[in-house]
């Protein structure tokens, strides 16, 4: 049970391209850039292609996740 979960714990700081040493400033600030780069609406304002739209919905949302969950583990 333990190796599962450090592995999706590894899986979502790969997301926000940091490491489980990364201190909370780096990660804050990944996550910041990460969310401002493929926010769906700012996609959609683009006019960027619906594919890219729902790629960039997928992603955001896996962005969202992972923060969530180093957030839950380092209690922030």
């Amino acid at each position: 049970m333990k190796a599962v979960y450090f592995k999706e714990l590894d899986r979502y700081y790969k997301t926000l391209n940091c490491t489980p040493q990364s201190p909370n400033a780096e990660i804050k600030s990944n996550y910041k850039k990460l969310v401002k780069d493929f926010n769906p609406d700012k996609i959609i304002s683009k006019g960027l292609p619906e594919e890219f739209t729902d790629f960039a919905t997928k992603r955001f949302r896996e962005i969202q996740e992972a923060y969530d969950e180093i957030g839950k583990e380092r209690s922030f």
